[in-house]
């Protein structure tokens, strides 16, 4: 068979496993409670029909309720007309954060408002301030307007925050909405200043229980900062539900009698895969050389290709196991080097599999080590599926986790805390929306239930590999992956989006330039608060002269490894605070915008880097692991030792090493959850806070994108799975 006729195949293989969105499902169709019921186990989904009629009604009824509460609005319209005349009397406060160890962090640029209502249902605006740099707010109003005897006996003091972006008009413009509302009796405003001295608001805190910069979320979902769209929380519903009742019968038939189904039968159960598909129309296919280099490449792993040292006609993918993170004892996680040629078409071909670390459960020597070339035979086969598989949990943790979801969630949460009235608020948000929320929710559905129970690792190492990994996260220097042929076809997308990227960022900066510039103490404390709470820069961790000759050797490559892959100037300066040299470098030092500083193009950089990160990064590797893991047999997230000398290093046939039956339904309701429940894309706009400019720039670059086999239509617009 041709190369022209696999390619044919193959492509139809795309076609036929692609994902499509956007199904509606029926009236009667099992609904998911919401996101935060998702289980790795038994997710909260109501089925009954009666149920069902009883959870519309109860939509139905919210719906009306909102309804009214709309029309109530409009019968009594807040009108930005300030009443008064004589405006002799003060509201003076000062706005601070409320958590331990935030109290004394003022709350700058924090909209205040006075408002009052009549004794027939009118609201009257009595005065307006914005806290300043030192969070104090002094609001002015007229005392006798306040104490008129229309208005009601207390008046509202309402402090408002910034939860989205919204078209007005074409314009975008910041959503404001009350956070806190404070009452007081009009009749104590009785001389010229009314003091309600510190306001201590809960807002945004950093949680202090985690060495991690995230957001406080309580387990019972309570002081929740931000919430999912329904339509969000729709997409995930009907996508989703077909997958959970698979999984459910299968964990339900698992506990009835375990021996009545196999993974074969759970594999048969989902929807087919890319693997799946092509393995149909040419059986081998997916477990030969040729797609195990085009798969390293431009697949979920994205891999950096690290040029030899002693022969630049080779290149090593390199993925680092277990290391000396905590782990059980049932699964594998060896480190991986891979030795790569490049064939004349310019995809990679593997020459060499290096495998370090224990294979079976009898030799846990750490660093003990095997080579296995094709001319091993089945052995070859054997150490691509280890290779695929280690390889595709340090792409979960590392690129996904880490890199895309732990990376944004920083950047969220320090907008959210800072950016209020410089416009740099209104290009971010949109982009960081919702991430700190996913990120609570793959705390419990991955940290803490999938990765400990069908990986090598505990909770505790999983939350240690991926502070560390976050260590190696930073906006400066970052520039998009180096191509290595035309067939990379990865990086070339990973270019191109760039391109757009900076585009949009630069034609932004350049419509913005003055009240950029004037707002530009919030981008002070933006950096500031970055920096701050950012985790230590990875290597400054890392103490070779107290370790053994294999360890260091050890770690100096997986060092010089990921100071590549996540493209690290470990030579860059940066900013030591408590004794930690900080992974994110700061943007600007000064509280008043610099004319002679690099920090206009650190501010674009820093843009171009969060937009880049919360969607095409996080778009390839999500969107690409039902195609790389959507095949227990071919590649999960963990194979077991199981109790034979050869251990992990047996033929698929070997079900004992494999994921048992319920990982194997869980690992298959985990990707497909993970690439079958995207929503908010760039060019689709589905909440409307998404620039024409920025999606012009986009859409103008369409064919260029598919000869890359990109879909800019499903270009996610930020992190929110």
């Amino acid at each position: 068979m041709t190369k022209a006729e696999i390619d044919e195949i193959i492509e139809s293989c795309f076609l036929e496993t692609k994902i499509v969105f956007g199904d509606k499902g029926h009236f009667f169709s099992p609904k998911l409670g919401g996101i935060n019921y998702l289980e790795v186990g038994k997710s909260k989904i109501i089925r009954s029909w009666v149920t069902i009629m009883a959870e519309r009604l109860y939509r139905w009824i919210d719906r009306l309720k909102d309804a009214i509460e709309k029309w109530w609005k409009g019968m009594t319209p807040r009108t930005n007309v300030i009443y008064g005349s004589v405006f002799d009397s003060s509201l003076v406060g000062t706005l601070t954060f409320a958590r331990p160890g935030d109290i004394a962090i003022p709350i700058h640029n924090k909209r205040v408002q006075l408002w009052a209502r009549t004794k027939f249902f009118k609201w009257r605006k009595l005065g307006e301030a914005i806290s300043a740099q030192d969070g104090s707010f002094v609001l002015p109003f007229d005392l006798r307007a306040a104490r008129a005897w229309v208005i009601r006996k207390k008046l509202h003091v309402e402090i408002y925050q910034i939860t989205d972006v919204v078209n007005d008009n074409g314009q975008m413009i910041p959503n404001k909405i009350v956070f806190k509302t404070l009452f007081i009796s009009k009749k104590d405003l009785i001389g010229m200043e009314y003091n309600l001295r510190d306001v201590q608001l809960f807002f945004w805190e950093y949680r202090d229980d985690t060495p991690l910069p995230r957001v406080v979320i309580k387990d019972d979902g309570t002081d929740v900062p931000e919430s999912y769209t329904h339509g969000r929380v729709e997409a995930m519903s009907e996508q989703l539900i077909p997958i959970e009742i698979t999984k459910q019968k299968h964990l339900l038939q698992i506990a009835r009698d375990p021996s009545s189904i196999d993974v074969y039968e759970i594999q048969s159960d989902y929807p087919k895969n890319l693997t799946v598909a092509i393995e149909e129309k040419l059986p081998g296919y997916t477990r030969g050389d040729d797609w195990f280099g085009e798969r390293m490449m431009n697949g979920m792993n994205m891999a950096t290709f690290l040029q030899d040292k002693t022969d630049p006609a080779f290149y090593w993918v390199k993925y680092f196991g277990a290391c000396n993170y905590e782990v059980n004892d049932e699964y594998a996680f060896p480190s991986v080097e891979i030795k790569f040629t490049l064939k004349e078409d310019g995809l990679p071909l593997p020459v060499e599999i290096h495998l370090t670390g224990p294979l079976n459960a009898i030799n846990k020597d750490p660093f003990q080590k095997i080579v296995v070339t094709p001319q091993d035979g089945d052995k070859w086969l054997q150490a691509k599926r280890v290779a695929r598989v280690s390889g595709a949990l340090c792409a979960e943790l590392d690129q996904h986790l880490a890199g895309t979801h732990l990376n944004t969630e920083q950047y969220s949460i320090a907008i959210h805390r800072n950016l209020r009235l410089n416009p740099v608020v209104l290009l971010l948000m949109p982009h960081v929306k919702s991430v700190a929320l996913i990120d609570k929710d793959a705390d419990r559905l991955l940290i803490h239930g999938y990765i400990p129970n069908a990986t090598a690792l505990t909770v505790k190492g999983a939350e240690e590999r991926a502070c560390d990994l976050l260590g190696l996260q930073d906006w400066k220097g970052w520039k998009p992956m180096k191509q290595l042929s035309e067939a990379h076809i990865y990086a070339k997308a990973e270019d191109l989006f760039c391109e757009v990227v900076r585009e949009w960022v630069d034609l932004f900066f350049e419509q913005n330039e003055f009240e950029i510039k004037k707002q530009w103490f919030e981008i002070y404390r933006f950096s500031e608060e970055l920096v701050e709470h950012a985790v230590p820069f990875f290597p400054s961790t890392v103490d070779l002269s107290a370790m053994s000759p294999e360890e260091k050797d050890f770690t100096q490559r997986r060092l010089e490894y990921l100071l590549e892959e996540y493209r690290v100037d470990i030579n860059s300066p940066r900013v030591t605070i408590n004794g930690e040299l900080k992974a994110v470098s700061p943007i600007t030092n000064s509280p008043v915008f610099d004319e002679n500083s690099d920090d206009w193009q650190n501010l674009k950089d820093c843009c171009c880097y969060i937009i880049t990160t919360a969607t095409f990064l996080h778009t390839w590797v999500n969107e690409h692991q039902y195609e790389d893991i959507g095949e227990v047999l071919y590649s999960c997230l963990g194979l077991r030792f199981g109790t034979k000398p050869h251990g992990i290093m047996a033929p698929e046939s070997d079900l004992s090493i494999a994921p048992d039956a319920t990982r194997s339904t869980q690992m298959m309701w985990f990707s497909n959850l993970l690439s079958r429940t995207e929503y908010g894309f760039i060019l689709k706009n589905e909440q409307g806070d998404m620039f024409q400019e920025f999606m012009d720039l986009l859409a103008a670059r369409k064919d260029e994108f598919a000869k890359l086999k990109v879909d800019v239509e499903q270009i996610e617009s930020r992190t929110n799975i």
